[in-house]
Formats: structure tokens, C-alpha cells, sequence
């Protein structure tokens, strides 16, 4: 298998991320190339710069507060990909330090083993593989937050029929670090979603 490119979408410097890179490099079950962006803008555009540099038909990203790799977790999503035409993005289950289940979004269901779907088509990009096309985040949203349900929502237009699933043979642990999220940037965030799909009220959890 070739490369497969993993972006890790941040404001730390390089060498902040380093051990991370090492993880995931360790740990992935394949070869990976890993880009790291490190740049002081929104998660929007730092997911963005990242997806710009990679070749790979499936592109994984991690973001800076993710811990906790088991062995082959990259390969493991990326077979969920190849082997489900209609899937456009598969997370692993998050998990807290503790082991329990991590926060999520998308009506995901909690197992301990295999596959299911996210029952409204979203799922949070902590961790996500995707398919690599045209498709990219609204760099409108400022700070963090909502940019992932925006992304998603383009999908769902693009790919009417697409699938969003959730691989639980992998647990990663998610440090859920929501930085530059709360306060008003999440109800600017908020309100520029419903704006923009006509939605009212809607949750991101």
C-alpha cells in the first residue's frame, strides 16, 4: 500500500507536535506521510493548508489532542473506506482518558466491536479518514467549532447518498482540548451554520 497522508491540523509549533507525529508514524500499520501545519489560523484553514498538500486517495486527520494509538489504527479505517463505496468519512470511537466513551456527534452508536453508522450523517473530525477530492472547510468559522458540521453538510450535498461510520475495533482517546471554541465564537459559529443550510436550533454534540 502506499503512503497514506495524515494531516495534523494546529496552532503548536513543530516541535510541540513532534511526539505525536512519532505515534502516529508508529502505530498506523502503514506507511503514512504526515503533515503537520502548525500555523496560528482557524482549524478551517489549518485543516485546509493540510489537505492541499496531500496525493493520497484516502487522507486521515488527527488533531493535536489525540492520544492513546493502538497498533494498525490507520489501516483499520482506511479498510472501512475501501470497503464501503458509500462512505465518505469513518471515525474511530473517541474515548476519554479513562477508557469510558468519548464525546461524539452524529447519533453515533457506542460498541466495543464493528461498524455501525452515524444516523445523521456527521461525525466530530478529532479523528476522521476521508476520501481525498475537491471538498474543503469554510474558513468563515472562526476558531474552532461548527467546521466540521459545515464540512460535513457539503458532503452530504456532494455525495446524496453517502454513509458516515464509526469503526469501534479502534478506541483512540480524545483529550477534547476544544481550543479557541467556547465563548462567542461558538454562537458566531452557530448562527453562521444555520445561516448558511437554512437549519434552526441545531446541536453539535
Amino acid at each position: 500500500m502506499n503512503a497514506i497522508d495524515i494531516v495534523i491540523p494546529t496552532i503548536r509549533s513543530p516541535e510541540e507536535i513532534a511526539p505525536l507525529a512519532e505515534e502516529l508514524a508508529s502505530t498506523a500499520g502503514v506507511p503514512v506521510c504526515i503533515h503537520a501545519t502548525c500555523m496560528n489560523v482557524c482549524a478551517a484553514r489549518n485543516r485546509n493548508i493540510g489537505l492541499d498538500q496531500c496525493q493520497s486517495d484516502i487522507v486521515i486527520m488527527v488533531d493535536d489532542d489525540m492520544e492513546g494509538f493502538p497498533q494498525g489504527w490507520a489501516i483499520s479505517l482506511v479498510e472501512v473506506l475501501t470497503s464501503h463505496p458509500k462512505c465518505v468519512m469513518v471515525s474511530p470511537q473517541l474515548a476519554k482518558k479513562d477508557g469510558s466513551p468519548g464525546c461524539m456527534m452524529g447519533g453515533c452508536s457506542i460498541a466495543k466491536s464493528g461498524v455501525t453508522k452515524a444516523s445523521e450523517r456527521k461525525l466530530p473530525t478529532a479523528c476522521v479518514a476521508v476520501r481525498n477530492n475537491a471538498i474543503r472547510f469554510d474558513e468563515s468559522y472562526v476558531g474552532s467549532g461548527w467546521e466540521d458540521d459545515d464540512y460535513a453538510a457539503q458532503l452530504r450535498t456532494a455525495f446524496p447518498d453517502c454513509e458516515f461510520l464509526v469503526c469501534h475495533d479502534v478506541w483512540i482517546v480524545h483529550r477534547n482540548e476544544a481550543k479557541n471554541q467556547r465563548g462567542p465564537h461558538w454562537e458566531r459559529n452557530k448562527s453562521l451554520f444555520e445561516s448558511k443550510w437554512k437549519v434552526k436550533d441545531s446541536k453539535h454534540q
